[in-house]
């Protein structure tokens, strides 16, 4: 009786596990098209008089700030990371928040990308202090920033009586997203509603990733 129940456990269930994440992501997708569509052709140029303003009063202190915390939006830093992170996670048992943190991440370099593609926004035109390529809408750097170190976040396994270091840590992760976001502004790469629309995507995909996989696996 329990083999058969495993069975069919397994079968209905596994099915389930599988297409929440890829009909989730294909909204995440669709909606961030759609989103950037209505977005560029409303705002038109308004946002590239306010990057003009901030480009000439840029600050020597200020860019060496943006080009360090720049990086904990790089997928040079975040995949490195996420690998290491996701096999201590596997070697402590912690199966499912390892898959939660690789797909957070993985996923949210995907969807950008693929958002970036479909929307083909032109960067700023001021001058940029980081080499880009690709369209600007949305940011990459802030997508990639908000759903990893919120997956990070999300799967804390704090004791009962340290429940405020979960807070802590979901508190910093959403520190670095913002500061991640602001230096792709300052940098002059991104106009400030492609890194609100990459830290949303990003955040959103990481809570839906996470859920998803905490749900219940029974019927």
């Amino acid at each position: 009786m329990r083999r058969s129940g495993s069975r069919t456990e397994g079968g209905p269930c596994a099915a389930r596990a599988t297409t929440r994440p890829l009909l989730g992501f294909a909204a995440f997708v669709a909606i961030g098209w759609a989103v950037g569509e209505v977005w560029t052709s409303i705002v038109g140029s308004v946002e590239q008089e306010a990057m003009r303003r901030l480009a000439e009063e840029r600050t020597e202190t200020l860019i060496g700030l943006a080009r360090a915390i720049t990086w904990a939006g790089s997928a040079f830093l975040l995949v490195p990371l996420a690998f290491g992170g996701c096999l201590v996670m596997l070697r402590v048992g912690l199966r499912r928040d390892a898959i939660a943190v690789a797909v957070s991440l993985g996923g949210a370099m995907l969807i950008s990308d693929l958002v970036k593609l479909l929307t083909s926004r032109p960067r700023p035109t001021v001058e940029h202090l980081q080499a880009v390529t690709g369209s600007s809408f949305p940011s990459g750097h802030a997508t990639q920033a908000a759903a990893f170190w919120l997956a990070l976040a999300l799967v804390l396994r704090a004791p009962p009586a340290s429940r405020w270091l979960a807070l802590v840590a979901r508190l910093a992760a959403v520190l670095l997203a913002l500061g991640v976001a602001w230096s792709r502004v300052y940098l002059g790469v991104h106009y400030p509603s492609d890194v609100l629309a990459g830290l949303a995507l990003g955040g959103c995909w990481a809570v839906f990733v996470t859920a998803a996989l905490r749900a219940p696996s029974s019927a």
